[in-house]
């Protein structure tokens, strides 16, 4: 599938006042990270840009880097169904979101007696951007976890989503068999093949497996890169609207990754006077959406970014950087998230 064309360029050059901060300052940040030094990158007072090459229909996702400054992994957001927690500690399955599945948990434990008609009643949950685990649409799979979880049995009814057309991609009706040592087990069937049963391993160097149910069913390996090395997905992903009424919708924006990093939204100070100092970490945000879509509007058939939206993002212990978006078209043309960032 191969890496997109990422603009990158140093912009003015910029001297940040982090060796005038007084003391005091910064005992007080070496206690807020555990004792950690905070010392300045060799890139400090350099800013650069991106711009990720998404384009109008949102067909890819991509998996950037800021400390590179690259895309490093780009693929189809069709191309998997199913998310697979990885760490050691966690057993929760995840929907495709950027395809707008939803799901339904039937109560029912035999596959066979789940039919299409079944899509016609009970209540069906949107795995949101968020991936919060309270929110996570399949939910609790499992009847005990002591150590490793036993599955319940029961039967999910999974809306496949939509094609970029609005065309609804089918049922597929699955159940979780259980999880032994380190590898998860489902069965499905599309209401019209035999039932197959898949194995999923996890691995912990990535945050996810993941599986497609296309074709005899396989796992879709090359989609997320080594969990250690990406920061950001620019990707579809769902919602929910409340106001005036329940609405799930599709947005595109940017998801964090979960294992790494954190981050949170500041529009109070202007965006070239922040610096270290102006980080607060008892702000920062887990919820993989605390970068999200809100950094653009649309108003009269036309996009603006906001670039008095400043994110603070922390990457891995100890990597601090101010962003903001700048556009969301290039030559006229929505689709191409474009960004400045700092390292603090």
């Amino acid at each position: 599938m191969g890496h997109t064309q990422v603009t990158r360029h140093k912009t003015k050059f910029r001297m940040l006042n982090y060796c005038l901060l007084p003391i005091a300052c910064c005992l007080l940040l070496s206690s807020c990270f555990k004792e950690k030094t905070i010392a300045p990158p060799n890139n400090q007072g350099h800013g650069e840009t991106a711009v990720i090459e998404m384009g109008p229909d949102y067909n890819d996702q991509f998996f950037y880097s800021l400390a590179t400054n690259s895309v490093l992994s780009r693929n189809s957001r069709f191309v998997y169904d199913l998310m697979f927690d990885c760490d050691a500690n966690k057993f929760n399955i995840w929907l495709n979101t950027a395809k707008f599945m939803s799901v339904m948990r039937t109560g029912k434990t035999d596959l066979d007696s789940v039919l299409l008609s079944d899509t016609l009643t009970g209540e069906w949950h949107y795995e949101l951007g968020e991936f919060n685990v309270d929110s996570n649409a399949i939910g609790k799979w499992w009847d005990t976890l002591s150590g490793q979880p036993t599955s319940a049995g029961q039967v999910y009814l999974i809306q496949m989503g939509i094609d970029n057309d609005g065309n609804p991609l089918g049922f597929i009706k699955m159940k979780v068999n259980n999880f032994y040592g380190t590898s998860y087990s489902v069965t499905y069937s599309d209401f019209i093949s035999p039932p197959k049963t898949i194995a999923v391993q996890k691995d912990d160097s990535r945050n996810y497996r993941y599986l497609s149910f296309a074709g005899n069913g396989s796992l879709a390996d090359g989609v997320e890169p080594a969990k250690t090395d990406w920061d950001l997905c620019f990707t579809r992903y769902s919602v929910i609207f409340y106001d005036p009424y329940y609405l799930p919708y599709e947005v595109t924006g940017a998801l964090h990754n979960p294992s790494k990093v954190q981050a949170y939204m500041d529009s109070t100070v202007n965006f070239d006077s922040m610096t270290i100092t102006n980080f607060n970490v008892a702000r920062l945000q887990t919820r993989r959406d605390a970068v999200g879509y809100d950094w653009k509007r649309y108003e009269l058939g036309d996009y603006t970014a906001k670039p008095w939206y400043t994110y603070f993002i922390k990457s891995g212990d100890d990597k601090f950087y101010k962003l903001r978006f700048l556009d969301f078209k290039k030559n006229g043309v929505k689709g191409y998230p474009t960004f400045e960032f700092y390292q603090l």
